[in-house]
């Protein structure tokens, strides 16, 4: 309880790193359902994803750094949601759509993570750093199968892997949510 905003971080984490994870494990189902890529292609896309991860992250460590992790993270659950919008309503014939869609993915993945981290670290006391991070982790996977659950359950329901994937949004909106209810100074 005197760690509201700590609590309310990992709660909003949760939520949306399950979208995060749905883009890891099922990114490349979606492109080669979806789209038709062959395994070289879904590697190159989820190699894409990656490099530009890293490149988001850099780029928006110092935006962390100017504006605060909360505001860092909200930018970058907007970016995830209009990217995965993107990926979601791509025609199928566009595979380069589809690339451009995770790139622009990749783009956010990166300081979302980073900016989550630093935020928690700039929350947490010095003698409870170890517990802290630990729930941290947990977050990460708490709720780790519900994407996939829904995944399948929309993609069933309604015959369409694009209502599945489209569960995304809704988690990134949720985390986003959640997470605006955080004081940063509070913390």
């Amino acid at each position: 309880r005197r760690y509201g905003q700590i609590s309310r971080l990992l709660v909003a984490r949760m939520i949306y790193n399950d979208g995060l994870v749905m883009i890891f494990g099922i990114g490349a189902i979606y492109s080669t359902e979806v789209f038709g890529f062959t395994l070289t292609q879904a590697l190159l896309w989820g190699l894409g994803v990656q490099f530009t991860a890293g490149l988001g992250a850099l780029a928006m460590g110092f935006l962390d750094d100017r504006i605060g992790g909360k505001r860092t993270i909200l930018i970058s659950l907007v970016g995830l949601t209009l990217a995965s919008l993107w990926a979601t309503l791509a025609p199928a014939e566009s595979t380069i759509s589809m690339y451009l869609a995770g790139l622009a993915i990749g783009l956010f993945i990166g300081p979302n993570q980073a900016a989550s981290r630093s935020l928690l670290g700039r929350f947490v006391p010095a003698d409870k750093e170890t517990e802290f991070y630990g729930f941290f982790a947990f977050s990460g996977k708490a709720i780790a199968f519900m994407g996939p659950l829904l995944y399948g359950g929309m993609t069933t329901v309604f015959g369409n892997q694009r209502y599945g994937i489209g569960v995304i949004i809704v988690f990134f909106v949720v985390g986003g949510l959640i997470l605006a209810t955080v004081d940063e100074k509070a913390g």
